[in-house]
């Protein structure tokens, strides 16, 4: 049977993360984080939550209540930056967080349409 901080530090270890780079993925500080691998505390239900979602595991998995080993993949520092700048996105007011989306919908648009104009040049 595992502990909670083990499968943690089992799953931080599987994505290739050290604890440095996962805690703001998971809202929390290094050495809270740290207390958490070696059982000295516990973090909340909700960032258990957030903790099976970061690493898309059950709840369940984490508190050793289910036997089945998660799939795991390396994340790329590409992935990791985009993971920070969603954990970013997450936290502005909903007025900033829209105004971001719809400039990235409008950079989205220039650039197709930017694509057709070229094509149609050819």
């Amino acid at each position: 049977m595992s502990t909670l901080g083990q499968k943690i530090k089992q799953l931080r270890n599987s994505k290739g993360l050290t604890q440095k780079e996962l805690a703001p993925l998971i809202n929390t500080t290094r050495e809270t984080l740290a207390n958490w691998e070696v059982n000295r505390a516990t973090p909340d239900i909700e960032t258990i939550k957030s903790i099976a979602d970061f690493f898309c595991v059950s709840v369940d998995y984490l508190l050793d209540r289910a036997t089945l080993t998660p799939q795991t993949t390396e994340l790329s520092q590409e992935d990791l930056a985009l993971l920070e700048v969603a954990r970013q996105l997450k936290n502005l007011p909903d007025t900033d967080r829209k105004e971001i989306e719809s400039y990235i919908q409008y950079k989205e648009h220039s650039k197709k349409n930017n694509a057709q104009a070229d094509a149609t040049k050819k």
